[in-house]
């Protein structure tokens, strides 16, 4: 049959009945060429299932043998060490026993317990699973609490990781031979007109919600193998879950250190990068600005030469002589190889505000020029 179905959907042509009796009697048959291939086709092959990670891994080798001692316990054993006297079962018993069923005949409540979603026929069996599983997570050293809701909520701590887990019943739908009662719009708009009802199955399950990624994230009855017979696996596999969650939460963390080292790494390059490029203009500054000093100093060794051969006084107390010793001090000034003196440009901030336009824009400086030749400067 599935090698039918694939030449069906290939187009390749199937002989009809009775033709390989006919052919090994000896009679002529006739076969159907194939016809030519209009469509490229397309083989996807899906890929493997992801391999999961030993469990040596992720767990030290006390945490391997509490697994494997877990694993090689009984589930009547589990079911023994629970006691319906636990806090928990007692609140659980009282809340559920109190609650009304829904339109799947499953018991709901809006107050804080153990989140059991079971018929009222199933309860007492599902809180002597939960009463097991309370015990032996217990036994281990983990806890089990009521979480803060508005409805029934389980929540379990293994290693430092929360899970969220319920014991749920499995609900058939079970289509009515008479229409149940209501109008026929009623009954369209609900399974297509067909009339139905939903009966609990009496199957339970162990479901895990938070994390959604659990692997497995549920543990349910089998012909073979009732849930009660499954407990220690459970147990197991909570263990598993919360000791592969904590793997990965410490290989985030790890990898997040590594990217902020990195960053700060970066950030140290970066800030190196523009303190050397500081450097590197601080020296070109003082390479040019010597440069200048000394242009300066031959300007005002060709000015004094050529004021003198003119007969200009260049002694102290004339204005060009004034000038000079004012000019060999701005020399001075630019060339970092000799102290700078005092200047009045080391007060600029005592008349800045002077010097701002109404909008902040600074006003242009008065321009300068020197007289022609410079020794007559005055």
């Amino acid at each position: 049959m599935g090698l039918a179905k694939v030449c069906r959907k290939l187009m390749i042509p199937l002989p009809g009945r009775g033709y390989w009796a006919k052919k090994d009697a000896g009679h002529a048959v006739e076969s159907v060429p194939l016809s030519p291939i209009k469509d490229k086709i397309w083989l996807r092959k899906p890929p493997p299932p992801k391999e999961k990670p030993p469990l040596e891994n992720f767990a030290s080798e006390a945490e391997q043998a509490q697994i494997e001692k877990l694993e090689r316990s009984s589930g009547e054993l589990v079911l023994k060490k629970g006691g319906l006297s636990h806090p928990l079962i007692v609140q659980a018993r009282g809340v559920l026993g109190r609650a009304t069923a829904n339109n799947r005949n499953i018991l709901q409540t809006q107050q804080q317990c153990l989140d059991v979603r079971v018929s009222k026929g199933s309860l007492d069996r599902a809180l002597r699973i939960m009463a097991g599983l309370i015990a032996t997570m217990e036994e281990e050293g983990f806890s089990i609490t009521v979480g803060d809701g508005h409805h029934e909520q389980t929540v379990l701590t293994v290693y430092g990781q929360q899970m969220k887990l319920g014991l749920v019943e499995k609900v058939d739908r079970v289509e009515l031979a008479v229409s149940p009662p209501g109008g026929v719009l009623e009954r369209v708009l609900a399974h297509g007109g067909k009339p139905a009802t939903f009966e609990p199955s009496g199957q339970l399950s162990i479901e895990i919600s938070q994390p959604w990624d659990a692997d497995p994230k549920r543990w349910k009855d089998r012909k073979s193998h009732p849930l009660e017979e499954l407990l220690p696996q459970v147990a197991a596999g909570f263990i598993r879950i919360a000791l592969k969650k904590r793997s990965e939460q410490e290989k985030r963390a790890a990898e997040e250190r590594a990217r902020r080292e990195r960053e700060a790494e970066r950030a140290e390059l970066e800030r190196s990068i523009k303190v050397e490029h500081s450097k590197v203009r601080a020296l070109h500054r003082a390479a040019a600005n010597w440069v200048r000093a000394e242009q300066v100093r031959s300007f005002l060794a060709a000015a004094r030469e050529s004021a003198e051969r003119n007969g200009q006084s260049v002694a102290a107390g004339t204005a060009f002589g004034d000038w000079l010793g004012w000019a060999e001090q701005q020399a001075n000034r630019i060339d970092p190889l000799r102290e700078s003196p005092a200047s009045i440009f080391d007060r600029p901030r005592e008349v800045e505000s002077e010097h701002v336009a109404y909008y902040g824009y600074r006003k242009p400086e008065p321009a300068f020029r020197f007289p022609k030749p410079i020794w007559r400067i005055d």
